[in-house]
C-alpha cells in the first residue's frame, strides 16, 4: 500500500512540475510578445511623426499617414496574430515612407526629421532583438509541448503551439545595390 501511495505521489509531483514548467514557458512567450507590442506601439508613434513631417512638405502624402494612424489605433484591440500582421504592414509602410522622403531633400536635412529617423532606426533594432527573443522562447515552448511525456499533458490541458515571427519573403531577397545607387 505504501509503495502504491509513494508511486502516486511521485507521479503527481511529476505532473505538477511538468505543468508548472509548461505554464512558465507559455508566460515567457507572452512576456516576449508584450515587449514586441510595446516597441510596435512606439514604432507606430514614430512613424506617425515622420508621416506628419512628410505631409507637412507634401499634402498629397496623407494616405500613408492615415494608414499608419489607423494601424496604430487598432493595435489595442488586436489579437497577437493580428499584431504580427500589423507589424508586417508597418514594414511596408516604412518602405513607402522612405520612398516618399526621397522626393523632399529639404525634409531630409531637417534636424527634427533626422531625429525621427534615428528614433525609428533605434526602434527597428529593438524590434529585431525582441523578435529574436520571442522566436527563441516560442521555439523552446513548442519543443516542450511536443516532447514526450509533456506532449500528453500539454494536449490535454490545451497548450497549443505558437507561431514564429518570420520575415517577409521580399526582405529575404538579395538587394541590387547597383540599380539603387544609379537612381
Amino acid at each position: 500500500m505504501w509503495i502504491a501511495l509513494a508511486c502516486a505521489a511521485v507521479v503527481l509531483l511529476f505532473v505538477i512540475i511538468l505543468y508548472n514548467n509548461l505554464v512558465a514557458a507559455r508566460n515567457n512567450v507572452k512576456e516576449a510578445f508584450a515587449a514586441i507590442d510595446v516597441y510596435l506601439q512606439q514604432r507606430f508613434d514614430a512613424l506617425c511623426n515622420i508621416a506628419e513631417a512628410v505631409v507637412a512638405y507634401a499634402r498629397h502624402e496623407r494616405e500613408t499617414l492615415n494608414e499608419i494612424t489607423r494601424l496604430r489605433n487598432e493595435l489595442a484591440v488586436m489579437s497577437d496574430d493580428e499584431k504580427v500582421e500589423a507589424y508586417r504592414k508597418s514594414d511596408r509602410l516604412v518602405e513607402r515612407l522612405t520612398l516618399q522622403v526621397e522626393n523632399y531633400p529639404d525634409l531630409k536635412a531637417s534636424d527634427n526629421f533626422i531625429h525621427l529617423q534615428k528614433t525609428v532606426n533605434d526602434l527597428e533594432e529593438k524590434l529585431s532583438a525582441s523578435r529574436r527573443t520571442y522566436n527563441a522562447r516560442v521555439n523552446k515552448y513548442n519543443t516542450m509541448i511536443q516532447m514526450f511525456p509533456a506532449n500528453m499533458l500539454a494536449g490535454a490541458l490545451s497548450f497549443t503551439p505558437k507561431e514564429l515571427l518570420e520575415i517577409d519573403e521580399s526582405k529575404k531577397q538579395d538587394v541590387d545595390l547597383k540599380s539603387i545607387l544609379r537612381g
